[in-house]
């Protein structure tokens, strides 16, 4: 039985999730870089990123540091998992900033954040409460995708 396996037979679904994710970070600590996973593990490690961010900072905090260079594979990851509402939620933040695209570069993202008003700050909490409220099952999504796509887990 491989890592992935073990952790996909944990009893409860956030010990499987956790013990995914801490499998996928040893795995990119090992090959130097998380973006040398597959892609099936980068969705998994992107949204990972997203919600550890989210917990512990929020969007502001999120597209503030190095993580929001990250917005575009998080959102395609969203949908990747079928993750349909949560990535409807998380598409509000462009239109809240009134940009297309999250800048890549982050002092572009820092000028952005930086500048936007207070009514717009409090639009982007309101936005992390709807990510709150959201009914649909990140868990299960993610766990769900990592057993389609265990073959590419393998570790």
């Amino acid at each position: 039985m491989n890592e992935i396996s073990f952790a996909l037979n944990q009893p409860k679904p956030e010990e499987q999730l956790e013990l995914v994710g801490t499998v996928l970070w040893n795995k990119a600590n090992k090959l130097g870089s998380f973006e040398k996973l597959s892609l099936p593990e980068r969705n998994f490690v992107y949204l990972d990123i997203f919600e550890s961010e989210l917990n512990n900072g929020g969007l502001f905090h999120f597209l503030y540091n190095d993580s929001g260079r990250f917005y575009d594979a998080v959102y395609n990851a969203f949908f990747t998992i079928k993750a349909i509402e949560n990535g409807f939620i998380y598409r509000k933040i462009t239109q809240l900033l009134e940009i297309e695209i999250i800048p890549l570069e982050i002092l572009e993202r820092r000028y952005i954040l930086d500048n936007i008003s207070s009514t717009k700050l409090k639009e982007l909490s309101d936005l992390e409460l709807e990510f709150l409220a959201c009914k649909e099952d990140l868990v299960h999504l993610m766990l769900s995708y990592v057993r389609q796509h265990q073959s590419d887990f393998e570790y």
